[in-house]
């Protein structure tokens, strides 16, 4: 529950900042779709790498 009200209110400061209107009817939509990246977020954060593994190369123009 307390990980839903961070997402509500990051939501909501973001759309502030950006000047973004979001209806009523789409917040719950927009914070549905955070939940889920958040989830896949966790995942990857949480998968285990050799420490053979090494991180890529940045290329910066």
């Amino acid at each position: 529950m307390e990980d839903d009200a961070m997402l509500a209110a990051w939501c909501d400061a973001m759309a502030t900042l950006l000047n973004l209107p979001i209806g009523l009817g789409d917040r719950e939509t927009i914070l549905t779709n955070l939940r889920f990246i958040a989830s896949q977020m966790a995942f990857l954060a949480d998968f285990p790498l050799g420490e053979h593994v090494e991180p890529a190369n940045i290329f910066r123009a």
